[in-house]
């Protein structure tokens, strides 16, 4: 039998070697072809409502390039709102390979706005607050969302009203927008009309002799303090009045609760003259149509009212507003 010599053990040898390597290339290759042939596709949205009872990964995946071995975080809490992964091991011709998918959690619900009734009958002039009207407002996620007037486009977890400030007080129909915004930005509205009558009445003409109350110079004093400051439809402070508000707020300071309207302070307290007027009684305008302004009268023939946009809370001459004003004193009225 003949020999193999060194020099031709060394090629056999050689020749084994590549034929081991060219198989483990081809085998590394197509473990590399089928690793990233292993793809999830999901469906357009890997979106999952917060708080979904019957929450499934698999509702979420459209197409898949291997077989779903086993997943890993797919109880995520749909009761947070947040983004979470997911890891998908997907196993194809022996290869593993691990998918991560992240399914997000939002609120995309509004607030529920439930309010009393669809349409509110007054009369003008009654102090009427709107959210009175309002049952509740409520987030599945944020409970009970509560009032506020000091927001802007940027706000949220408030609810407010919507309506023509200029209009809401006279005779006839108005609509009353209640706008909602949980802290995720979703916004509810609610409609209701509120329905302003007409006051029948006529003037007092019978007086009273009854003596001012002891707060009645604080109250004043009090006005003084807010000379200057601006002027603001259904204004009722502290940094900002229209009349009636302006009055309103004076008294509140003192435990005193008037109406916020003109028309309401027609009838609050007792009426007296003007000839008998003191510091503290609150001085009605208006002309035979009805009262439209409410100042606080401080003594000497003199006023101090938050006039109107353009001029603030001014102290003013009775009678030089009479004369620029082209109204008159309809009522005065004490406070008792």
């Amino acid at each position: 039998m003949k020999s193999i010599d060194g020099p031709s053990k060394i090629r056999i040898l050689s020749l084994m070697i590549l034929v081991v390597l060219i198989v483990f290339c081809c085998l590394a290759y197509r473990n590399h072809f089928t690793y990233n042939s292993i793809k999830v596709v999901t469906k357009k949205s890997t979106v999952v409502e917060y708080g979904s009872a019957n929450y499934d990964i698999n509702n979420l995946i459209k197409k898949v390039e291997g077989e779903i071995v086993s997943i890993k975080n797919e109880k995520i809490n749909t009761n947070v709102v947040g983004d979470y992964e997911v890891i998908l091991k997907v196993k194809k011709d022996n290869v593993v390979k691990d998918v991560p998918i992240v399914v997000s959690v939002v609120d995309t619900v509004a607030p529920v706005i439930q309010i009393k009734e669809e349409t509110v009958t007054i009369t003008q002039g009654d102090d009427y607050d709107l959210t009175w009207n309002v049952e509740s407002v409520t987030d599945a996620i944020d409970g009970e969302i509560y009032y506020s007037n000091d927001v802007d486009e940027n706000s949220v977890l408030y609810y407010n009203f919507g309506y023509n400030p200029d209009e809401i007080d006279n005779v006839g129909s108005h609509e009353v927008s209640v706008h909602a915004k949980d802290s995720h930005g979703n916004l509810s509205i609610a409609i209701f009309t509120l329905v302003v009558e007409e006051r029948k009445y006529t003037y007092n003409r019978v007086y009273s002799n009854a003596a001012p109350i002891p707060a009645a110079g604080d109250v004043v004093s009090l006005a003084y303090a807010y000379l200057g400051y601006p002027y603001a439809y259904n204004g009722k402070g502290p940094y900002a009045f229209d009349c009636s508000g302006f009055v309103h707020y004076l008294y509140s300071q003192f435990g005193i609760y008037l109406s916020g309207s003109t028309w309401g302070q027609l009838y609050e307290g007792v009426p007296v003259s003007y000839e008998s007027a003191v510091p503290g009684d609150i001085l009605l305008w208006g002309n035979d149509w009805g009262v439209s302004h409410s100042a606080l009268y401080v003594g000497n023939g003199q006023m101090i009212h938050a006039a109107n946009p353009s001029q603030g809370v001014i102290l003013s001459d009775v009678d030089g507003w009479r004369w620029g004003s082209g109204t008159y004193i309809v009522s005065v009225r004490r406070v008792q």
